[in-house]
């Protein structure tokens, strides 16, 4: 029992028991650690439905700019959205105002260079990130799966909303949309929304200008929200921390939107003890498969969940993709993370954490929204109880759901689920679930390593090309770093001469030029 020395009271009332919340300090310090992100007061947040609602926000925004604009996207196409996005821009900048895409190298791998000079060629500071680099050829799965706008220092903007006009779609069937979900932030917090997009510009280059950066604790208030903002950075698991130290706080529900949903074994045990102890743990996953072994494996993570009280439901529309979280009713999570190993652990992400009842209050009126338009998945069958949608699909949904993507997002799909199901089939919860994929790799092992004994050839070409590339990618690197040593072997050269070879070596040119991150 927890004495008033230790809480405080957070404006509003719990919707379900009427009853005043109270903060627990304790957990607020907790927070602040594990998430390396402040908790700021004083700021208006607005919640932003599907790509249509999201990309008007940003065009205003963007209309309205006076200094700078500061856009940073996973996936920006080059189709109907894309355009007005790209006319926006340049429209700006031909009025003197300072405008800088960031892009995904990989996200948006197929789009064309011509694409790009243009958008430079009418005055945009445009960057790719992190694309791939001989000499670091494994930093490439470190991928900036950010959505990210800020403009003027007064208006910031972030969730799971990518360019690109899939984000449009509506279901011919049900006539439901392409999911989605993001924020509009003004207040103090927009500030470290504008840090975190500097950070991640000067990585790729030259710095942002002084007169861009917008300091910390600078802004006024904007409205009474509490909020923080958790910039996720290869490596650093902040999101997994941070869920971690709220499932063990969660006192009566929380309810989760993923578009990737296979968690670390670590997560996963959470959400379990959780959901044994009575919490109300919801998650509202995607019908859609992009690849349909991978959505195979993934749904076999689902029994050990039901059969602990999680609640399952997939989105009957075209994509469930948003990634929200509302626990408790005054506790809320907006972002671009998937509860997956490529969004907890390898990409730049960026989420930001409300702590407002009434923002709360709106989290848990759009789930429950989208819930109604949702099917439960529960275990049933005669002989072996199996998860399964309490009402089957149909198979007009069925074909409506094949809608036209773009390669890139198709390709983001499923670069983040097999990551994902490499992470999983390591958990012990899975259980007989575990031993099913384990059995299917097992057999595909044993297929392989017979191939190979019949044509050896069939591995050894393949084998040489990659042990030679990775080899001379090792000696460079070594050669490189060691100069001392590079030194040393050149000087027994006859006649070499170090000054010269010291005028002679490269250096990258050009602002673009690409930096290690990893």
């Amino acid at each position: 029992m927890q004495t008033l020395d230790h809480v405080a009271r957070l404006p509003g009332h719990d919707a379900a028991t009427h009853k005043p919340v109270l903060r627990n300090k304790r957990l607020d310090r907790a927070l602040t650690r594990v998430s390396d992100a402040p908790l700021r007061n004083g700021n208006q947040l607005t919640l932003l439905h599907n790509g249509s609602e999201t990309y008007t926000d940003w065009l205003d925004a963007i209309g309205r700019a006076q200094h700078w604009v500061h856009l940073e996207n996973y996936i920006f196409q080059d189709d109907g959205i894309g355009q007005r996005f790209a006319e926006a821009l340049a429209e700006r900048a031909a009025a003197g105002v300072r405008v800088r895409v960031l892009y995904d190298w990989f996200g948006s791998l197929d789009v064309s260079g011509a694409f790009w000079r243009k958008l430079r060629r009418s005055g945009v500071d445009v960057r790719a990130f992190n694309p791939l680099a001989v000499i670091s050829p494994f930093d490439v799965i470190h991928r900036d799966h950010r959505k990210l706008l800020a403009v003027d220092g007064t208006y910031a903007s972030i969730g799971g909303v990518c360019i690109a006009d899939p984000w449009l779609d509506t279901s011919p069937v049900t006539g439901l949309p392409y999911r989605d979900t993001a924020v509009r932030v003004l207040g103090p917090a927009l500030a470290d929304i504008e840090r975190a997009f500097a950070d991640i510009w000067r990585h790729n280059g030259t710095p942002l200008p002084p007169d861009e950066l917008v300091p910390l604790n600078s802004l006024s208030a904007a409205g009474d929200v509490l909020a923080r903002v958790v910039v996720q950075e290869p490596e650093r698991m902040r999101m997994l921390r941070v869920f971690q130290v709220m499932l063990a706080a969660v006192e009566r529900r929380v309810w989760i939107a993923d578009a990737y949903f296979l968690a670390a074994p670590i997560l996963r045990e959470a959400l379990l003890a959780a959901a044994r102890d009575g919490i109300d743990v919801r998650i509202l996953l995607p019908s859609t498969n992009d690849l349909p072994l991978v959505g195979a494996m993934s749904r076999y993570g689902y029994q050990p969940l039901i059969e602990a009280g999680v609640q399952i439901w997939e989105y009957a529309g075209l994509m469930m993709h948003a990634k929200t979280t509302v626990a408790d009713g005054w506790w809320s999570r907006v972002g671009s993370t998937n509860l997956n190993i490529t969004g907890l652990q390898t990409n730049w992400e960026i989420d930001l954490i409300a702590e407002d009842q009434a923002f709360g209050a709106a989290m848990e009126k759009m789930y429950e929204h989208d819930l109604a338009h949702a099917r439960e998945i529960r275990l049933s069958g005669k002989r072996r109880l199996r998860p399964r949608p309490i009402r089957p699909e149909s198979r007009a949904e069925r074909q409506a759901r094949r809608h036209r993507s773009d390669s890139s997002v198709k390709a983001s799909l499923a670069m983040a689920r097999v990551g994902a199901a490499i992470q999983t089939a390591g958990s012990e919860t899975l259980k007989n679930n575990d031993r099913t994929i384990s059995a299917v790799a097992g057999a595909a092992l044993v297929s392989l390593a017979l191939l190979i004994a019949r044509w050896p050839r069939l591995l050894a070409w393949p084998l040489a090309l990659v042990s030679g590339l990775l080899g001379g990618v090792s000696l460079s690197r070594a050669i490189a770093r060691s100069p001392n040593v590079a030194r040393g072997f050149i000087h027994r050269r006859a006649g070499f001469r170090p000054e010269a070879w010291r005028l002679k070596r490269r250096r990258p040119r050009g602002r673009n030029r690409r930096l290690d991150i990893g």
